[in-house]
């Protein structure tokens, strides 16, 4: 009867410990933290909040050459991603997260000022969250932002779930967006001095804004009561998303529980050659 009784123990405790090691295994997340720098000169440009989102490929934030949709305009002209975020809540497993300066800079302090930085964590699925989208609206400016317009240009994790150490993307000047919504003469651009009332294109589409579209920019006057740089180019680097994989102490209870399972099968042998002597 004992031994029935000490048999029934040891499964017992090895069934709870087997599934202390499954329970870590399978609650590790792959957590990442994503920074975010303005690195333009000191008077170039801002950006806005910046729109980022998680998925396995099948969300497209914009498509170059088209109209730029609803939750685009309100992005380019004025920074709001909430379309942005509503849009990606439709595909499943997906993830999103807007991230905001802290507001310890020059005001409005929601916007990247030039040298202005912040990171946010977040815990990420490798096959559900596998690539990167981004969208942020670039100031002052009608209706100008940096984004990426191919789902799978960036990849987090390769095919086989690994993280992609060192993964950066640095963004020039030559990557800016016009969303062809809005006439750019920073009448009632966000942080534009000018003031007034902006003016809605016709029939045009999202295109690439070049050297041509960067002049424009030159010495313009901010809402701040500070001007522009007069030389912008576009070989200028503005900003910097660089993401990094944070090491998880949910994995090593996974490790402690397969060292806890061979610690206890010795034990059991040890006692299973004391009663059967």
């Amino acid at each position: 009867m004992n031994t029935q009784l000490n048999y029934l123990k040891r499964a017992a405790t090895r069934g709870f410990t087997i599934a202390i090691t499954l329970v870590g295994i399978s609650a590790h997340a792959i957590t990442v933290r994503v920074h975010v720098e303005n690195v333009s000169q000191p008077d170039g440009l801002w950006f806005t909040p910046v729109f980022f989102g998680f998925h396995d490929g099948s969300y497209d934030t914009f498509d170059a050459g088209l109209s730029a949709p609803d939750s685009i305009e309100a992005l380019a002209e004025t920074g709001d991603p909430s379309g942005l975020v509503s849009n990606i809540s439709e595909v499943s497993g997906s993830k999103s997260h807007v991230l905001f300066q802290d507001g310890s800079g020059a005001p409005p302090g929601v916007l990247f000022a030039p040298g202005e930085s912040q990171s946010f964590t977040i815990d990420l699925d490798s096959s559900l969250n596998r690539y990167l989208s981004f969208a942020m609206m670039l100031v002052p400016s009608n209706d100008i932002f940096f984004g990426n317009p191919s789902p799978s240009q960036f990849e987090l994790f390769d095919i086989f779930g690994e993280f992609q150490d060192g993964f950066e993307i640095n963004l020039f000047g030559s990557d800016i967006w016009d969303a062809g919504t809005e006439e750019n003469d920073f009448l009632g651009a966000p942080l534009s001095a000018l003031g007034g009332f902006s003016t809605d294109t016709i029939n045009s589409s999202i295109s690439l804004l070049g050297q041509e579209g960067l002049d424009n920019f030159s010495g313009r006057p901010l809402a701040t009561g500070t001007n522009l740089s007069s030389n912008l180019f576009a070989g200028d680097q503005i900003a910097r998303i660089s993401v990094e994989q944070v090491p998880d102490s949910t994995q090593y209870i996974g490790f402690l529980g397969a060292f806890a399972l061979i610690g206890f099968r010795i034990l059991s042998k040890k006692r299973m050659g004391r009663e059967s002597s």
